[in-house]
């Protein structure tokens, strides 16, 4: 009798106890499958709406961009273009091309 018991309690705790965890595992798998493919769904989603997003913000710069250009003159356009070349460049702190600052007229001072 104690070798059946012995035979029974090693059937029951050493036989039985991989095949749950057989059934565990398997399951995790299609949830973790699903999971994956969900996350994916979500990703396709937020990048297409992105997109979307970007596409309305892209036009709307584009159609003030055109609206404030008609406004100007073209005279005015090339001037606003020179002074926001100039700007930049005191904001990087870069001189002129030396030939421009070679031959740039000399500021008069009045000493003399």
């Amino acid at each position: 009798m104690k070798m059946f018991a012995r035979f029974f309690i090693f059937f029951i705790l050493f036989i039985s106890a991989p095949a749950f965890s057989q059934d565990n595992a398997s399951g995790t798998k299609t949830e973790k499958k699903n999971d994956v493919e969900s996350r994916k769904i979500k990703r396709k989603k937020a990048k297409a709406e992105w997109k979307a997003r970007r596409e309305k913000e892209r036009g709307t710069r584009h159609a003030i961009k055109s609206h404030e250009k008609r406004l100007q003159t073209k005279e005015t356009r090339k001037r606003m273009k020179r002074d926001r070349a100039k700007a930049n460049r005191h904001n990087q702190n870069k001189k002129e091309f030396f030939l421009i600052r070679l031959f740039k007229p000399k500021p008069r001072t009045g000493g003399w």
